[in-house]
């Protein structure tokens, strides 16, 4: 993922080893990224995407994603999978399970990850601030459904292009997204 400095509107781009073993981009398409572009001071309440090498272990989506090959949660409205923005909840930048009104934590802070449409049709979590948790440093960051707008920090390609991506990404393979201002 590249974007100039400051803007808030990219390229995401696929790159596979092919026959062998050099790498090939394959696939190449225009994506939004937060609003206040890409920055290493990715944080709570700044619209930053942040910027380096992150792990992509995951997704989830209020679409059933067949053939999905990284573990994948379905959602919807009912069953209150929530990512926890509240910086003082020791559940921060994680998902969880819980009723509305029974929460561990300020649901006002976090997403309802069954209530976001068209965005979170499908996503896959950007490993950034999870493994350690840094309470502040930015939480709920994703690939996700493109609604023709800068995000709050989130990559925002089209539907189609996020099956493809749930459908090529491999556990195995341990990808990755590299997000670089240029």
């Amino acid at each position: 993922m590249s974007a100039a400095a400051g803007a808030d509107r990219g390229t995401l781009e696929l790159w596979q080893r092919g026959r062998f073993r050099r790498w090939e981009r394959t696939l190449a398409v225009p994506a939004w990224i937060g609003a206040e572009g890409i920055s290493r001071e990715a944080r709570e309440g700044a619209a930053y995407t942040p910027e380096g090498t992150f792990p992509l272990t995951e997704g989830f989506g209020r679409v059933p994603a067949v053939g999905a090959k990284l573990p994948y949660l379905s959602v919807d409205p009912s069953n209150t999978w929530w990512w926890v923005s509240d910086t003082e909840s020791p559940l921060y930048n994680q998902k969880y399970r819980c009723a509305e009104g029974e929460c561990p934590f300020d649901t006002a802070l976090s997403e309802n990850l069954g209530r976001t449409e068209p965005q979170y049709d499908y996503a896959l979590v950007i490993d950034y601030n999870r493994f350690p948790v840094v309470p502040g440093r930015g939480s709920a960051f994703f690939v996700h459904v493109d609604v023709g707008r800068p995000t709050a920090g989130c990559v925002a390609i089209g539907d189609d292009v996020m099956r493809t991506l749930l459908a090529t990404l491999e556990p195995s393979r341990k990808p990755v997204i590299d997000i670089h201002a240029r």
